[in-house]
């Protein structure tokens, strides 16, 4: 069996906010602080019913940190029918656009650093996959589903994958870090493994192998293959968690790529793809 070289989940109780940790509870099979960490969490539900800006008490509410809160709690426990789950649904709801996506808050806007170049607060994006795996997750089954579903299929490209967001500052290519939030959206929507539009993505990740090389991206394509059905033997996921268990920093982390630093998000992110390829990850 591998097993991590540093200790990561320290690092993470260190510098994580209650949604990581959280998460990394839920993760790891750990009750402990569960219910102090759910208490955390409604307490920064804003009056909007959603979850401000990297979960900073007083920052508008943003659509992925309130799509990711929402998607965690009903798989730790929180009942879909109250009240905390249920105005946590309107907040997504009244943000959709006209398109069927979802861009980040336009609240958001100057809030947001200015080289976070793959968020706009104006045009839908990858923001749409996570709110529609939110609402599947909380019970919201509605017609803003289906014009998400919509959208996303009506957005990939020719290769296969989905731009960081549509309009006319669009990065071009594909988004490959969001990829998995993507896949994960039509398969919980009930999109058939055999769709066209799985294949494409399947066939453009597996195109693109010798390209992927950093943290964020290896573990969303990680993530994206599990979720097709890939078997752990495969090479291809042997690689991928080889070069993650390579890419952990002596502090225990992961960051996003590059010489960025450390970040407790996608560590979390990375420990959630090594458990399910039955990767040891000791508690210290």
């Amino acid at each position: 069996m591998k097993r991590l070289r540093y200790d990561a989940v320290s690092y993470v109780l260190r510098n994580g906010n209650s949604l990581n940790k959280l998460k990394l509870a839920h993760i790891l099979g750990l009750n402990g602080d569960r219910q102090r960490l759910v208490d955390e969490l409604r307490s920064l539900q804003n009056r909007d019913g959603g979850w401000p800006w990297q979960l900073v008490a007083e920052n508008p509410s943003g659509v992925s940190d309130t799509a990711k809160v929402l998607e965690l709690l009903p798989s730790v426990s929180v009942n879909r029918t109250s009240g905390t789950i249920r105005r946590a649904i309107s907040f997504p709801l009244v943000q959709q656009h006209e398109d069927g996506g979802w861009s980040e808050s336009p609240e958001l806007e100057g809030i947001i650093p200015n080289d976070r170049t793959w968020i706009s607060t104006r045009h839908s994006g990858y923001q749409t996959a996570d709110a529609v795996n939110a609402l599947i997750e909380s019970g919201y089954l509605g017609e803003a589903v289906r014009r998400a579903i919509d959208f996303l299929r009506s957005t990939q490209n020719e290769e296969g994958g989905w731009p960081s967001h549509v309009g006319p500052n669009a990065l071009t290519g594909s988004d490959v870090a969001s990829t998995d939030h993507v896949v994960l959206a039509f398969l919980h929507y009930g999109e058939p493994r055999e769709s066209s539009v799985l294949q494409r993505t399947e066939r453009m990740l597996l195109e693109s192998r010798e390209t992927v090389d950093s943290p964020i991206d290896e573990t969303a394509v990680l993530s994206t293959l599990l979720a097709l059905g890939y078997p752990l033997e495969n090479e291809y996921i042997s690689e991928l968690v080889g070069s993650l268990i390579e890419a952990q920093r002596p502090d225990g982390s992961w960051n996003w790529f590059g010489d960025l630093p450390s970040n407790p998000t996608q560590t979390v992110d990375c420990l959630e793809q090594l458990v399910k390829c039955g990767v040891e990850i000791s508690l210290y």
